[in-house]
């Protein structure tokens, strides 16, 4: 079954699969059929926290790396508010990157 990228579920469920399926990978499929809602959106909830886990891990290491950058000094200095920020940052910043290579490989399907 080749799918649909111009129907917005099919979109949608292709996002959840590729990037919070079994395997670690960022081009999507062009074949289904695709996984069902619930199994979706459970691995993408646990992805999620392990995403949002290393984000934190990530920004502690910043934190206390010792460095004299901008970025590090501020993160330093400004606490756990600021160590939280930057854990939503680094979060946020590889779903956004892994997202746009997703995207990439769908606009390359539906020509």
């Amino acid at each position: 079954m080749h799918l649909d990228f111009h129907h917005r579920p099919t979109l949608v469920k292709s996002w959840l699969a590729t990037l919070h399926g079994p395997g670690l990978k960022v081009w999507p499929d062009d074949v289904g059929p695709l996984p069902g809602w619930g199994l979706l959106v459970r691995t993408a909830v646990a992805w999620h926290v392990a995403y949002a886990l290393l984000g934190y891990a990530g920004a502690l290491i910043i934190a206390r790396s010792g460095s004299t950058s901008r970025l590090a000094v501020a993160v330093h200095d400004g606490g756990t508010p600021a160590t939280l920020l930057a854990a939503l940052g680094v979060w946020w910043g590889g779903v956004g990157l892994s997202t746009v290579l997703w995207w990439t490989g769908v606009k390359r399907s539906r020509r």
